[in-house]
């Protein structure tokens, strides 16, 4: 954490305004707002609800409107009521009108101009999207009519401070600026066992130049396996996650240390704490066991030195006692914030999913049911837009009517 960050929590001990409101405490000293919230405002209601069944489904083979959707890589509802699609199993973005019918493409497999080997919707800028190609490591942003305004690699900056595998954009600030990551992985020689890397954020300009460092963050859990022929790195059953958004010029940043996100500005200064302060929920035995055998029948599988590493390391590290916190953070429209809480590996796809909501100061309103097997990637002011995926695993492009 930047000395500034620790040195605006330490100045919360001698804050000089408190205030308790119903729920929730609120303190701030030294540009740092820390609010901690015990309740939830609603009550036991959830007073937003969406509706059970979709406005719009796309991805039917069989429909009024056939088309098959595979891979899909992010989902926005645009302000004339399109919806474009980025798919990687097209390298394009796919766009829809409100009924579903398919209004073209932008881009196809390649590494010209407009064309991609990978796709992966970083954000959006109004109706302009973001794409970052992996594969390529470039960036390309589109207009609202999926033409090309600009593709750019992301600027070299101190190579001293550069994380090992590089940056990624990992989200749009509101002024088009660029939030940055530093992408994991795992190389042989890298020692095996539970690891969590030390994330660093940073800002660019909207061209990829990079700027100033922002925070480094702890990254989510994985175990990393090495034996003298392979390597890999793997997500941790039940470990903490590490979840990242934008809103404004703010990074809000979710490490599962607590329950709760974090806001920098984009000089690194810490700005606010949002916490809840609720029991945690212990791991079922079920989904021990289950996660058990899953394990056992995937180290059976593989080759014996290999197996015999990680049969190792997971003995050595076990799993948490507690679930996590949260698995994924969005922030709508209105600059509320949604947790999506992490019920695990093994129930994760079963349920129904439920969203905890913080408004934009940080209160704890309440909680939202989903449907199970949704994956969000956008709230408007009145919709829900994501990837459902059904038993087969086929998916599905969505929209919700949402009522606030």
């Amino acid at each position: 954490m930047r000395v500034a960050a620790v040195v605006a929590l330490l100045a919360l001990a001698a804050c000089q305004r408190d205030a308790k409101v119903a729920g929730h405490m609120v303190s701030d000293s030294a540009g740092v707002t820390l609010v901690t919230s015990t309740a939830p405002a609603w009550g036991a209601s959830a007073e937003w609800q969406l509706d059970t069944v979709p406005l719009l489904s796309i991805g039917d083979a069989s429909g009024e409107h056939p088309v098959l959707l595979v891979e899909v890589n992010g989902v926005r509802l645009l302000s004339d009521g399109r919806i474009a699609v980025v798919s990687g199993d097209a390298h394009a973005v796919l766009y829809f009108d409100a009924q579903g019918k398919s209004l073209g493409r932008s881009g196809r497999d390649g590494a010209g101009p407009g064309e991609f080997r990978g796709v992966h919707l970083v954000g959006n800028r109004g109706d302009s999207l973001l794409i970052w190609d992996a594969n390529l490591d470039r960036a390309t942003m589109l207009d609202p009519q999926g033409k090309v305004l600009r593709t750019f690699a992301l600027a070299s900056g101190d190579s001293a401070t550069a994380p090992r595998y590089g940056f990624a954009p990992a989200a749009i600030f509101g002024d088009g600026s660029l939030l940055l990551a530093g992408r994991s992985g795992a190389s042989t020689g890298d020692r095996s066992g539970l690891t969590r890397d030390t994330v660093p954020l940073r800002h660019a300009a909207a061209n990829g130049i990079l700027g100033r460092p922002i925070v480094a963050v702890p990254g989510s859990e994985a175990f990393v396996i090495t034996t003298k022929k392979f390597v890999s790195r793997f997500e941790r059953p039940f470990g903490r996650r590490t979840i990242i958004a934008t809103h404004g010029v703010t990074t809000l940043v979710g490490t599962g240390d607590m329950d709760g996100v974090t806001g920098y500005d984009t000089t690194g200064r810490m700005t606010a704490r949002y916490l809840i302060d609720r029991p945690r929920h212990l791991i079922p035995d079920s989904d021990i066991n289950a996660i058990g055998q899953k394990q056992g029948e995937q180290v059976a599988q593989l080759p014996a030195e290999f197996a015999s590493v990680l049969r190792r390391v997971l003995l050595e590290t076990g799993l948490p006692s507690t679930l996590p916190t949260a698995d994924q953070l969005v922030i709508d429209a209105t600059g509320a914030i949604w947790l999506r809480d992490d019920v695990g590996p093994v129930l994760r796809d079963s349920m129904p999913q439920r969203w905890t909501v913080l408004d934009s100061t940080g209160t704890w309103l309440g909680s939202v049911s989903m449907p199970r097997r949704l994956e969000v990637h956008q709230i408007t002011t009145d919709r829900v837009v994501g990837v459902w995926r059904d038993e087969n695993d086929v998916e599905y492009v969505r929209v919700y009517r949402f009522k606030r």
